[in-house]
């Protein structure tokens, strides 16, 4: 059934260790997604559901959790290997992958935690 699906099990299991806390790393498990898959889509179909899961047992608002999950997925495109490779072969920029990910890894940090305290005022704040 669907409680047996990876995504119900680690979506439950993590946001119950987790709790509301799980706002907070929200957009980072987004970020990690394109990191390794290079992809933005990649990254919301692998952990859109898991992130549904968070919020429905934390009890937030799914569509803001999910909004988390795209805007870390779109920031972790600046870290992405994949990406970084493509644009030195194309620009002709010969620099290590270290280097460029040092530099812009503040930049998607930034953005990640921006994003999530616009999420935590919108989520928490007065109306």
């Amino acid at each position: 059934g669907e409680e047996a699906a990876p995504a119900s099990i680690i979506g439950i299991v993590l946001s119950e260790a987790f709790k509301g806390g799980w706002i907070v790393i929200a957009a980072s498990i987004g970020a990690l997604g394109s990191f390794f898959s290079g992809s933005t889509t990649v990254s919301n179909l692998t952990f859109g559901s898991v992130q549904e899961i968070a919020a429905e047992t934390i009890g937030v608002n799914v569509n803001a959790m999910l909004a988390l999950q795209a805007v870390g997925a779109s920031a972790g495109n600046g870290i992405c290997l994949n990406n970084i490779i493509s644009a030195c072969t194309v620009t002709g920029l010969v620099i290590g992958e270290g280097k460029i990910i040092a530099k812009t890894a503040k930049f998607v940090l930034a953005f990640i935690v921006i994003a999530t305290l616009i999420m935590l005022a919108f989520l928490f704040g007065e109306a």
